[in-house]
């Protein structure tokens, strides 16, 4: 009778629940705060890849800081896919539970890197055991890499696929609440410099407030036609106004002086080359309907357009088959919000998608959790997803 059962299968029924979620608590319990990770996190993953006879490699970035890569070869040889995901957290300033209780209850496993992302590591070290001990696959190699400082401790996912990570198409697994993820939005950051006249407040009237003009521009700002308009999977593109600073040279003083920091990220319709020509047609016509605006805009980094696997890409229908065969429904297609390692290769025209347990919304919160169920869901669907690929 086992015989009938189809090879993905019988490697999906291989996979425990309770032992995937078990070691995503040893994983969590483990500090790993970005840019002095240390290498408790690092040497534990090694030495389970290795226990579990699949051959580790480490990367030493610096003292303290190491990548990890473990690889299975096929049967022939062929393509490279890589599982990847990171191993660092952010701080965990303000918490209001324990960073590293990795305490599960009502079905929510609860700490720093339960959502972002310990889960999806365990899920997909789980998910290479598997397919190491089926025996089932036939071609190509079956990479798993994991690197330090994805969360602003200097990332080092650059140095991972050029040396034992090199890959040739890659599932990312930043949480997507076990959506698949076609892409990466890009970003055009910019400043806004408003200037005015500086008056006694008793004459402000005879003054020009810059912090007053800079209101104007941040309401035309919102309502930029370009980012109203709506793409299949990712929606509108975003932007938020996160910073501003005006005034305060003095008391009692109007302010000369407002700067806006905005941080704008874009869908593959919006790219930086048409959203700049956008903004200046903006302040254009803010200047001809106000002669006393006077306002400067620039990037503050150099901008990025957003980044898309073609839909007609193997790894994509690989990834949507084995999500549907093991929830049970096809699943939904959206965009990346942030930036992740899928944008390198897709800049590279390899394929990558981004899959993974956990919403993105429970990231970096200070009750950070995810549902306990989506992360054996995810082993089952990584392994599932490498097996049809690399078949």
């Amino acid at each position: 009778m086992a015989d009938r059962v189809p090879p993905i299968d019988r490697v999906l029924e291989s996979i425990d629940a309770a032992e995937t979620v078990a070691l995503a608590q040893q994983l969590i319990r483990i500090p790993s705060i970005t840019g002095r990770e240390g290498t408790a996190i690092s040497t534990t993953v090694a030495e389970w890849l290795t226990a579990h006879g699949i051959p580790a490699e480490v990367q030493e970035i610096a003292p303290g800081r190491l990548n990890v890569v473990g690889r299975i070869e096929g049967a022939a040889p062929g393509p490279r896919l890589l599982l990847n995901g990171h191993l660092d957290t952010k701080p965990f300033d303000g918490m209001v539970i324990d960073p590293t209780g990795a305490v599960i209850r009502d079905g929510r496993l609860w700490g720093r890197g339960a959502c972002d992302m310990k889960s999806a590591i365990a899920a997909v070290l789980v998910a290479a055991r598997a397919v190491r001990e089926s025996g089932e696959l036939r071609r190509g190699t079956l990479l798993v890499g994991f690197e330090v400082g994805e969360e602003g401790g200097g990332w080092t996912f650059p140095q991972l696929i050029g040396g034992p990570g090199a890959c040739d198409a890659m599932i990312c697994a930043e949480p997507t609440n076990l959506e698949v993820h076609l892409g990466a939005r890009g970003g055009m950051p910019i400043v806004v410099t408003t200037f005015g006249l500086a008056t006694h407040t008793g004459m402000a009237s005879q003054g020009i407030n810059a912090i007053q003009k800079m209101a104007r521009v941040i309401e035309s700002l919102y309502a930029l036609p370009v980012l109203a308009e709506e793409e299949p999977a990712w929606g509108r593109s975003q932007l938020n106004c996160e910073q501003i600073e005006g005034g305060g040279k003095v008391t009692a003083s109007v302010p000369d002086r407002c700067e806006l920091k905005v941080d704008i990220r874009l869908n593959p319709g919006l790219p930086p080359e048409r959203l700049g020509p956008a903004l200046e047609e903006m302040f254009a016509s803010l200047r001809a309907t106000d002669p006393d605006l006077k306002v400067e805009w620039a990037p503050r980094v150099a901008p990025w357009r957003a980044t898309q696997i073609p839909l007609d890409a193997p790894l994509l229908a690989a990834i949507e088959s084995a999500a549907a065969r093991v929830v049970g429904r096809p699943p939904t297609r959206a965009g990346f919000p942030g930036g992740c390692s899928a944008m390198l290769l897709l800049n590279d025209g390899k394929p990558a998608v981004i899959f993974g347990p956990g919403h993105i919304q429970q990231a970096h919160t200070v009750d950070e959790w995810i549902a306990v169920e989506q992360i054996p869901l995810a082993a089952r669907v990584y392994a599932a997803a490498a097996l049809t690929y690399l078949s």
